[in-house]
């Protein structure tokens, strides 16, 4: 898996770090037995499922699978690539990753991912000399100075221009001799096929004021691009390419981290005019979608670090749904949302500049509405409450934003808000929540059983099955446990019925488990999960080997594994042949229900043979 490092290396960096302390940087874990547990980083759960082994050196989530060692661990949180995991850690432990002297030569993915950097970086470095530095950016700079943004901003956030010109930076690039190949890949230049065939290529971004892009770790990987008058797109933004991924990464990510782990909350914004203008007014913990509507992946990297986030969306229609689309999005993913409110009319941007900082944290971010406030306030907008029958159908509905929070407590105080507002009997309201619960809760198990009822459960042999599916299901779990710290009890399973288990991935783990002992490796599920290359089966691994192994496993226990092994195709076939033979007699088909009959016996022998 680690290309061209040398596994011994790794396995040293692996072997620096205990686990327990590099996934409790950032995930709350307390001790239950000889393992730690605490919420997933990787899925929503308000129960704790996320089990770290320290013995093991391993972590599994019992509620979403995700699992491996510190490696796996470090890409998954910090979105890095294999060898950027090693790195990183190797750095912090002050290992030297021999021949390499930061070179990427390990990984031939990496060294592209390497060369889009350092394009990026050059057309960076680039855009920020020409807005600061030269006569090209004097505009750009004053309409960032009108706008209310520093000199200090734009050095922080390395702010650039970019000429309007076709081929300002592709002239630049092909000077230090960059290849216009990689430049249209890393989504700096634009290409058009001509008349004939040929194809011709320019600069993407013209005429625009530059945001650099950064992943965790503070490196360039695209940018966003604005236009200071008219025109369209008003934002271009970098195009999907091998470092970028819009719908994955957070502007100001790498900066604010800090600040939210500190403050125990993120604030997030829509653009990054805003970001930058509530960086300069003190909020330091904030963030920003990157022109699109926050993504499931982008709000579970908001969960890894903050639980609680402040959306502060422009405050007009389109802003405020925004916020509310943001809000459930965020909530799905186990965050406590509020969201913050402006007058009609203004953005964060334009309240700093009218109102000013203090106003702004004090009034706006300190005093956001919790999502079921918000959520209220934005439903009064659709009703004439000045009208009984539009009072009416708001509580109804109102009633049914409530029905949905989990908690009790929560339901209860917004009740008694609702009574105390419109002066209604909170027992009414109470009876019409009741009403309007049992209704949810009628047609969510009317869906359940639509669900279940066309599933193939209802088949007359399906407890029956379940139960040989489950035993031998079971059977191939405990042994392949048992083969991950006992190299004698793989060899003895090699050589009785080698990688032929009945659950696809459990196969392909023997099959595995047997070329790693081959390469000499000792029994240790730890080092065995680095061996993998494919997630799933990593994932899989890691949920075996978090699992107690018994001290001994008997040559009767691995006999009994064996034979339950062996014996489910048969169990498979009698059920599949029973069936036949039942539609033979519906269908008065004597002779084939005999010969099935006949069959039936015979695989019936072959099972009893077996036990």
């Amino acid at each position: 898996m680690g290309g061209r490092i040398p596994e011994e290396v790794i396995d040293r960096v692996r072997r620096h770090f205990d686990i327990v302390d590099v996934v409790g940087q950032s995930v709350q874990l307390k001790k239950s037995g000889r393992n730690f547990f605490g919420l997933c980083p990787f899925h929503s759960e308000k129960t704790p499922s996320f089990s770290v082994s320290p013995e093991k050196q391993i972590y599994y989530c019992f509620g979403c699978g995700a699992g491996g060692d510190v490696i796996k661990f470090l890409m998954e949180t910090e979105q890095f690539t294999f060898v950027e995991a090693v790195r990183s850690l190797a750095e912090q432990a002050g290992i030297e990753l021999p021949g390499t002297s930061g070179d990427t030569d390990y990984d031939p993915e990496e060294k592209k991912r390497e060369q889009h950097r350092k394009v990026m970086t050059l057309a960076a470095n680039l855009f920020h000399h020409l807005l600061m530095k030269t006569e090209h950016g004097v505009e750009a700079r004053r309409y960032l100075e009108r706008r209310g943004i520093t000199g200090e901003a734009m050095e922080e956030f390395q702010l650039g221009y970019a000429p309007d010109s076709y081929s300002f930076l592709r002239s630049f690039l092909k000077r230090r001799d960059i290849d216009e190949e990689l430049a249209v890949k890393a989504g700096l230049l634009a290409q058009r096929e001509q008349s004939g065939g040929s194809v011709s290529r320019f600069d993407r971004f013209r005429g625009r004021v530059m945001f650099p892009i950064h992943d965790t770790q503070g490196r360039v990987i695209g940018f966003g691009g604005r236009l200071m008058g008219e025109g369209q797109p008003k934002y271009l933004n970098s195009p999907e390419t091998l470092l970028f991924h819009k719908g994955k990464f957070l502007y100001n990510l790498h900066r604010a981290r800090k600040a939210i782990r500190k403050e125990g909350q993120a604030v997030l914004f829509e653009g990054y005019m805003d970001l930058i203008s509530a960086w300069q007014a003190g909020v330091q913990n904030g963030l920003a979608n990157l022109g699109t509507s926050l993504t499931e992946s982008q709000a579970r990297v908001i969960r890894r670090n903050a639980e609680n986030v402040i959306i502060c969306y422009d405050s007009d229609s389109a802003g405020q749904n925004a916020s509310d689309r943001a809000s459930e999005v965020l909530r799905n993913q186990g965050c406590v949302v509020k969201v913050a409110q402006m007058p009609p009319g203004l953005d964060p941007d334009d309240y700093i500049r009218k109102r000013g900082a203090k106003a702004f944290t004090g009034e706006v971010i300190a005093q956001a509405l919790p999502y079921v406030a918000f959520k209220l306030k934005m439903l009064k907008e659709d009703f004439d409450l000045k009208d009984e029958e539009g009072r009416m159908r708001y509580l109804t509905q109102a009633i049914e934003v409530i029905a949905d929070l989990p908690r009790a407590i929560e339901r209860d105080h917004y009740l008694r808000f609702l009574a105390k507002e419109f002066e209604v009997s909170l027992d009414a309201l109470k009876q019409e929540h009741r009403r309007i619960a049992s209704k949810k809760n009628r047609g969510d198990r009317d869906k359940g059983l639509e669900k279940w009822n066309n599933g193939y459960h209802n088949s007359k042999h399906m407890v029956g099955r379940k139960r040989r599916f489950l035993a031998h299901e079971e059977a191939e779990k405990r042994l392949l446990v048992a083969m991950m710290h006992n190299r004698a009890v793989a060899d003895r399973v090699q050589e009785t019925i080698g990688a032929e288990f009945n659950v696809e991935v459990y196969g392909a783990l023997a099959a595995y488990l047997y070329a790693y002992y081959a390469e000499g490796h000792p029994a240790d599920p730890g080092r065995f999960i680095h061996f993998l290359q494919d997630d799933q089966l990593l994932a899989e691994a890691s949920g075996l080997a978090i699992l107690d192994a018994p001290l001994e496993v008997t040559e009767e226990e691995i006999a009994d594994y064996i034979r339950h092994i062996r014996n489910y195709p048969l169990y498979k076939e009698i059920e599949w042949k029973k069936e036949q033979q039942k539609q033979a007699e519906r269908a008065g088909d004597i002779a084939k229900a005999t010969r099935l009959g006949v069959e039936l016996m015979r695989l019936r022998k072959m099972v009893q043979k077996e036990a």
